[in-house]
């Protein structure tokens, strides 16, 4: 077990190397220069010059992004937004908190509707029921999100005034977000609740324990509702970096000052540090979720622990004929 922890740490470094490279060349050949950005046009070319000596635009690519690693590495440093001249992480983890709370509300309330309808769907198979539960978990699936902010913030906060539209003021300001993104997985949800419950209905015990005279909200609650959410929770997990991701666009369209709207804002106005900065953080914190996920797969289900050991132990070499 340790040693698979091991491993998947160990993973982790070129992931980020990968992903970090992407970036770097991706800001180097986007149009545009850093320097005659931060001067403005009425610059001169010899200040422009000047200043791309100073920050080491002139060095090669190589070069550029191997410092740029090693600032990260050993100071921490993502280096400094050229609109505000702070740190990017300073400005960066405030927000960061911000999206997370977002995150996690956002896969609560999917999980939530999503596994209620799948285990009404799987007691109700093959009937009015099921057909109308699978009906709704595809509208949400098929709606773009921004779609759905949209017809949220009309209805409740245009319309009946419950809610505020943009900003996050207090409490209620993080409602509309969570809920747009939490709907979008209500159908990934609902699918996998529906079909973990229908194979561990099927299951032998669970024809014993009736057979043994128990009740249907029994065998329903106690005994398949238990296995069945082992891979609901892998999902939940799987979902948690997900949302992180795909929040950039309604973070926008609610004004959330979230990470997704800093990048954005940034792009826009080709603050290059600020964007390479987020777009990596954004990057180590997907990777780090997705091993605590993996490693808790593993805590979740003991039969993958059962695997991972039988398949890191040595196989005994064949004895000579």
């Amino acid at each position: 077990m340790l040693k698979y922890i091991i491993k998947r740490i160990l993973l982790l470094i070129p992931i980020l190397l990968g992903v970090s490279a992407i970036i770097f060349l991706l800001k180097t050949v986007t149009p545009g220069d850093p320097a005659r950005q931060i001067l403005g046009n009425t610059a001169t070319e010899e200040q422009v010059q000047e200043l791309r000596e100073e920050l080491g635009l002139n060095d090669p690519v190589v070069v550029q992004y191997v410092r740029y690693i090693k600032n990260i590495v050993t100071k921490g440093d993502f280096g400094s937004s050229y609109r505000t001249g702070e740190p990017v992480l300073s400005e960066i983890l405030p927000r960061l908190g911000t999206s997370g709370i977002i995150t996690i509300g956002a896969v609560a309330i999917g999980a939530i509707i999503g596994i209620v309808l799948g285990i009404i769907s799987a007691l109700k198979k093959y009937t009015w029921v099921d057909s109308l539960v699978l009906v709704i978990s595809m509208f949400f699936q098929s709606v773009p999100e921004f779609v759905v902010a949209l017809v949220l913030i009309m209805v409740f906060a245009v319309n009946l005034h419950w809610l505020p539209a943009t900003g996050i003021t207090s409490i209620k300001g993080f409602i509309l977000p969570m809920v747009t993104i939490g709907l979008a997985s209500v159908a990934s949800y609902t699918r996998i609740t529906r079909s973990s419950m229908l194979e561990v209905l099927g299951e032998d015990y669970i024809r014993t324990a009736r057979a043994k005279g128990q009740t249907e909200n029994n065998i329903t609650y106690h005994h398949a509702l238990r296995n069945a959410m082992i891979p609901v929770a892998q999902s939940i997990g799987t979902s948690l970096g997900n949302s992180i991701g795909g929040g950039m666009v309604i973070e926008t369209v609610f004004g959330v000052p979230g990470v997704g709207k800093y990048i954005v804002d940034s792009i826009t106005q080709r603050n290059y540090p600020s964007v390479l900065g987020g777009a990596l953080i954004i990057a180590m914190v997907l990777t780090i979720i997705n091993l605590i996920v993996d490693i808790s797969f593993v805590l979740i289900d003991p039969r993958l622990k059962t695997t991972i050991i039988a398949g890191g132990a040595k196989k005994p070499k064949a004895k000579a004929a």
